[in-house]
């Protein structure tokens, strides 16, 4: 039998990966830069943590430039997208790994200023990305879109947080049944009990007991997870979700 192995085919390609100081930026970061593909890393924080970043996806010989920006601000999402296209010639993948922890609240302890704050970044600066990269795809004619989500826009374990990931997965399918035309995809990918992961109500190294898979997951599978659905070979894919939790749910 013929051995099959994964031709990405991302090489050359512009991948704007945000928050990338974030959960699995630095992994993500790395694992398309392996692939030979040139790099936008935002995030609103840690300028050091994304230079460095920066500097070890150049090591492996592409392109890599960072850029500090707010997705709940409108001018710097402009910015940042018209600075991708611009510097690195084209904006062929955006990662989006927006998600943040926030304190985990019952639903009436929750002020209204943390919610819209959560709301903002997440669910509308999220819209705001879209809105200025699917047109670069367009254009393209091809183009891939993953969503970071989790585990609670389908478990219901935190009210503010399953409201807001499920925004997200909303925001992907209605990507993938509109531009799919166009040779656009959109998933998302929700990890859960990864190693390191920031997350409400997670111990960094401790597996569920629920787990069909006894281990926590590490941040190079996850990173391994999005080249792989950003490949070539996964282009009828799209409008999913892949949750990357060891088994602890199905849908």
């Amino acid at each position: 039998m013929e051995e099959v192995i994964l031709d990405s085919k991302l090489t050359g390609k512009t991948v704007l990966i945000t928050e990338a100081t974030r959960n699995f930026g630095k992994d993500l970061a790395l694992a398309f830069a392996a692939e030979g593909s040139n790099l936008m890393l935002a995030s609103r924080d840690n300028p050091e943590h994304l230079e460095q970043t920066a500097r070890e996806a150049q090591a492996l010989g592409v392109q890599a430039s960072t850029f500090q920006c707010d997705l709940s601000n409108e001018c710097q999402v402009e910015d940042l997208v018209g600075g991708c296209v611009s510097g690195l010639g084209s904006l062929d993948v955006v990662i989006n790994n927006v998600l943040f922890p926030m304190p985990l609240q019952n639903l009436e302890e929750i002020p209204f200023e943390v919610w819209k704050r959560k709301f903002d970044v997440e669910t509308t600066g999220s819209f705001q990305l879209f809105k200025q990269v699917i047109p670069q795809m367009i254009q393209q004619e091809w183009g891939r879109v993953i969503n970071l989500t989790g585990v609670d826009a389908f478990n219901g374990a935190d009210v503010m947080s399953s409201a807001t990931e499920m925004g997200l997965v909303g925001l992907t399918r209605g990507i993938a049944r509109e531009y799919g035309k166009y040779n656009i995809t959109a998933n998302c990918i929700g990890p859960g009990g990864i190693e390191n992961q920031e997350s409400e109500g997670l111990h960094p190294n401790e597996p569920s007991q629920r787990n069909g898979i006894p281990r926590r997951g590490t941040p190079e599978e996850i990173a391994f997870l999005a080249v792989t659905l950003c490949s070539e070979g996964a282009s009828y894919i799209t409008g999913q979700c892949l949750l990357a939790d060891g088994g602890k749910h199905f849908l």
